[in-house]
């Protein structure tokens, strides 16, 4: 690494470390404040909602680090230019494209970081975060009632019944149906399951037991069977799970699971796309950035400030119309996910050439 290119990273670092916090910070506030009437008459302790509130930090910063690239580099290009070094670079025959190589390399650098935060600190601290929210600083009320409810507890255990009643702890007509590699095995088809506290199991009632092997199915009738489903009522509770709260792997786990149970994958399989899309949106948003700041070389920092608040937000609001597309089924789940990238890279590209860099 030669002393030029350290010279331009620290450039782009320095104001990336200023723009990540103040963004962050920025968003944070606002989400507070909207939330500040619920977190006044939350009945939770202090450090509970100040908890909540903290775990939320990592979330938030991942969020707005393509926003804090893109200050970055119009700082970055637009001080090296303003600051005459541009000219006597140039001046002692250096390529223009020189200039900015390594900033790109930097983005691609926190590209890779973002990627590994929302890998690995930002879905379990976001995960705690909403549980505690909904659990405790802002509880909300539970259904009293389900209708036509299916559980997918694991690859192993698969529930559906017509009725589940989560505060008198029973199910009416379940189907419990244990599963194998070469499909079902096993399936408890009763007209009542209760749960029992003190076996810590569903207790189901009046109904046959099939087992399903080589030879056939084999039937046994019963009027009480103690299940293996061993989740309290509590835990069954039908509540959506937010792809911002798992890692790639457990989203496209998931999003198998949710597919080979009969719903719907495709929130997932785009959420899966976008996690690989949004991380690489540093390096699209700051090869964007760097023809804009050279056309904005006299502009001082509020300018650069102002523009990148409104390309990023552009980029966000463009990455949530393909997002929605693509869940309601309009458009695939690889090009809703990766048309944001896709767009604002050709817009570099051709300011680039323009610019001949």
């Amino acid at each position: 690494m030669t002393i030029f290119t350290r010279y331009m990273m620290g450039r782009f670092l320095k104001p990336f470390a200023y723009g990540l916090g103040l963004f962050a910070v920025l968003i944070f506030l606002g989400d507070t404040f909207d939330k500040m009437n619920y977190i006044v008459k939350s009945k939770a302790a202090f450090p509970v909602i100040f908890e909540c509130l903290w775990l939320a930090v990592p979330y938030w910063a991942v969020r707005v680090i393509p926003m804090a690239t893109l200050l970055a580099t119009l700082v970055a290009m637009s001080g090296f230019v303003q600051s005459g070094e541009w000219l006597a670079t140039q001046a002692c025959g250096l390529e223009t494209r020189r200039f900015w190589l390594p900033i790109l390399w930097s983005s691609l650098a926190v590209a890779v970081l973002a990627f590994a935060a929302q890998e690995t600190v930002m879905p379990i601290a976001w995960a705690r975060s909403r549980r505690l929210w909904h659990e405790q600083v802002h509880p909300e009320p539970e259904w009293r009632m389900y209708s036509d409810v299916v559980f997918a507890l694991d690859d192993r255990l698969f529930v559906q019944c017509s009725l589940f009643l989560p505060q008198d702890g029973r199910m009416e007509r379940p189907i419990l149906e244990t599963l194998g590699a070469q499909g079902v095995l096993s399936q408890l088809d009763a007209k009542l399951a209760d749960w029992d506290d003190s076996r810590r199991r569903w207790v189901f009632k009046s109904g046959i037991e099939r087992s399903f092997g080589p030879t056939g199915v084999v039937e046994t009738s019963f009027d009480e069977k103690i299940s293996e489903l061993d989740s309290p009522p509590s835990e069954l509770i039908p509540r959506p799970i937010n792809p911002d709260e798992m890692s790639l792997r457990e989203v496209r786990q998931y999003s198998r699971r949710v597919g080979r149970f009969g719903g719907s994958p495709r929130e997932y399989e785009v959420a899966e796309q976008a996690k690989i899309a949004y991380p690489l949106a540093n390096v699209v948003i700051c090869a964007l950035g760097i023809p804009i700041a050279l056309r904005l070389r006299r502009s001082s920092r509020v300018v650069s400030f102002c523009v990148a608040l409104a390309l990023s937000f552009a980029y966000l609001w463009f990455m949530e119309i393909g997002r929605a597309m693509g869940v309601g089924g309009a458009l695939p789940p690889w090009v809703a996910a990766w048309a944001a990238d896709a767009f604002f890279g050709a817009a570099a590209l051709v300011l680039i050439r323009r610019w001949d860099l």
